[in-house]
C-alpha cells in the first residue's frame, strides 16, 4: 500500500533533530554505537530514504550563553532561512539552523520553514532532550499543534554519554506531559513502511 503522506508535495511530518549541545563538526573516532545514537541513524537513514523533510537545529549563541551546562559554539556560526539549506542531513562542515528563540515555534526562520511546508507535524529527535525541546513541546501543546518526541534515539554521537543520558532520563516524564513520546522503531515502521 502507498503511503500518501511520502507522495505530497507538502509532508505531514517534519523529523526535527536538535542538538542541545554544539554540533559535531568533525568525524568521531571509530567506536562502536550506544543504543541511542544507533536507533537515531537507523531512523535517519529511513526518515531520508523515504524522502521525508529532516531540519537540524542547534542552539543559537545567545542560548548557549544563557544555558550554563551547554557547550560553547563555534564563532560565526551560520545561520540560513532558506528552505533547501534546512532540509537535508549535515555532514562535516555543514550548516544548519542557528535556533535564536527559547521554541522552534518562536524562532522566525524556523516558522518560516514550518508554514512553508504547511504547518505539519513536528517529530522531535534530540540529543539531551533540553529546554530547545522542552519549550517546542510545551509551545505546541498551547497551541494545539501536534508534537511527536523520539523517546529512545538520539540523532548525533553523544559526547558524555552518561550525562546526556541521565538529562534525557529526566526530560522525558515531563515532555510526555505535552507531547506524545514514540520509539524509533515505531516511528520508522509508521511513517516510512521500515521495520
Amino acid at each position: 500500500m502507498a503511503r500518501s503522506h511520502i507522495a505530497d508535495p507538502r509532508p505531514r511530518a517534519i523529523l526535527v533533530c536538535i542538538a542541545e549541545r554544539r554540533l559535531p563538526r568533525a568525524p568521531r573516532p571509530a567506536r562502536s554505537q550506544s543504543a541511542l545514537e544507533m536507533w537515531g541513524a537507523t531512523l535517519l537513514g529511513r526518515w531520508e530514504a523515504a524522502g521525508l523533510p529532516v531540519v537540524f537545529v542547534e542552539r543559537g549563541l545567545a542560548l548557549q550563553r544563557a544555558a550554563p551546562s551547554a557547550a560553547a559554539s563555534a564563532p560565526g556560526a551560520a545561520r540560513f532561512s532558506g528552505e533547501d539549506d534546512l532540509l537535508r542531513r549535515p555532514t562535516a562542515g555543514d550548516a544548519v539552523l542557528c535556533a535564536e528563540g527559547p521554541s522552534l515555534l518562536r524562532d522566525a526562520n524556523f516558522v518560516r520553514l514550518f508554514e512553508s511546508l504547511g504547518g505539519p507535524l513536528l517529530i522531535l529527535l534530540g540529543d539531551e532532550l533540553g529546554d530547545l525541546a522542552m519549550e517546542t513541546a510545551i509551545d505546541g501543546f498551547l497551541a494545539g499543534h501536534p508534537i511527536i518526541v523520539v523517546k529512545d534515539a538520539s540523532p548525533f554521537p553523544l559526547d558524555g554519554e552518561a550525562e546526556i543520558i541521565a538529562a534525557r532520563g529526566a526530560a522525558l516524564p515531563l515532555l510526555s506531559c505535552f507531547a506524545r513520546l514514540m520509539g524509533a522503531a515505531e516511528l520508522a515502521r509508521d511513517w516510512t513502511g521500515a521495520d
